[in-house]
């Protein structure tokens, strides 16, 4: 149900648009909210949805506008926002800048390299267990348990409540209730909190204990910044890999051209993640207006919340020629599939690391594969985008 529309906003610049459950993201979403969303410059639209807030569809805007910290804040975001936080993301320069760099460390490209062998074992493990049978369901089977085992290796955390993360990561990230989302932030916050007590004192080499031993000015950090920054580090290593690689496999098994180039030319696989995250970006991102103020000729009230769509921001025709067809030798495909600003996904260089050596595997396994569907593929809406169901066949060998 929308909320009234303020005073300051102006008939033409109001859409009725739900981030959970508009009826565009259900089916193709990219092509449909493509379709669909003010084409008006700046492509910035007003929604009555999710208690009220502006929505930046526009690539060139969001730019702009992510880099501009003096008035647009993480600080004062989203609707239902995550409670407890999740620093560094909730946080402004310069307080971003010094808890980002306690975690900086684990996705610098070197430390990533270091990963390689771990990550394709781990990608010949899955595919093996699944290539007998001919078929898979793989968001189930393989999408979802990819990067959920690649952070758990990293955090030396345990294994045995894999199923149950990956529920409140999904309710975190997709339930349209604020109070679902806010229970299910709560509960990862709670089962972070306890590794980080079991783990005081005897600190390793892993991901968790360095975040353990980190300090903010000089000083251990607090309660509230553990828990920040542990579930950051949770919810981005569970979900967004995942949803990356659903849509990836569901392009790939439906378009066989594009597959077959990748058997035919391995080399193009880097080029091509890169451009099938152009195309098929999953996560988005919020800040709040520090002030009020007038900006690009609208009128932002202080504490607004502005909601930056980056899923669409790779498919804008004024950054990229003709946006919706994919292209695996485009010289440049750029895109905010991982943000933009001082708040760019610091593992963005893991997530392609992931997805690029598990495609490598994948078509040394499986040299053809379709989609088994009827009808278009179903897709879920959120703060991240991802298919319902991939389920695949190939000929089993």
């Amino acid at each position: 149900m929308g909320v009234q529309v303020p005073e300051h906003v102006p008939a033409h610049l109001v859409f009725d648009f739900d981030i959970y459950l508009s009826p565009l993201l259900m089916k193709d979403p990219y092509r449909s909210v493509m379709a669909n969303l003010p084409k008006r410059e700046p492509r910035i639209f007003w929604t009555p949805r999710n208690g009220g807030h502006w929505v930046v569809s526009g690539a060139l805007e969001a730019l702009e506008m992510l880099r501009d910290t003096e008035r647009f804040s993480s600080e004062a975001i989203f609707p239902g926002a995550r409670k407890p936080s999740t620093l560094p993301n909730q946080s402004d320069p310069p307080a971003h800048t010094e808890y980002r760099a306690i975690i900086a460390p684990a996705f610098t490209p070197r430390a990533v390299k270091t990963m390689e062998d771990y990550l394709r074992k781990l990608s010949q493990e899955m595919i093996a267990a699944i290539q007998p049978a001919g078929r898979c369901e793989f968001i189930s089977e393989i999408a979802r348990e990819f990067p959920v085992s690649v952070f758990l290796a990293m955090a030396d955390a345990p294994t045995e409540h894999r199923a149950q993360l990956l529920d409140w990561t999904e309710i975190s990230v997709r339930s349209p209730d604020p109070a679902e989302r806010e229970a299910a932030n709560t509960r990862l916050g709670r089962y972070v909190l306890k590794i980080f007590e079991e783990r005081r004192g005897h600190e390793g080499t892993d991901l968790l204990s360095t975040v353990l031993r980190g300090r903010f000015q000089g000083r251990p950090l607090n309660e509230d910044e553990l828990l920040g920054l542990g579930l950051l580090l949770f919810l981005g290593g569970l979900d967004t890999v995942a949803s990356t690689l659903s849509f990836i496999m569901l392009f790939l098994g439906g378009n066989p051209g594009y597959y077959q180039q990748l058997v035919d030319d391995p080399s193009l696989i880097p080029a091509a993640v890169e451009e099938l995250v152009r195309t098929h970006s999953v996560a988005s991102f919020s800040r709040g207006a520090r002030h009020d103020m007038e900006y690009m000729g609208l009128q932002f009230k202080q504490g607004e919340r502005i909601f930056f769509m980056s899923q669409v921001h790779g498919l804008d025709e004024r950054k990229v020629d003709d946006p919706l067809r994919v292209d695996f030798r485009r010289e440049i495909s750029p895109h905010l599939g991982f943000g933009g600003g001082p708040h760019r996904c610091i593992g963005s260089h893991l997530a392609r690391t992931e997805i690029r050596i598990f495609l490598e595997e994948w078509i040394l396994r499986i040299p053809a594969f379709t989609i088994d569907l009827e009808g278009e593929a179903e897709t879920r809406g959120g703060t991240v985008w991802s298919p319902v169901r991939v389920p695949l066949t190939w000929q089993a060998r």
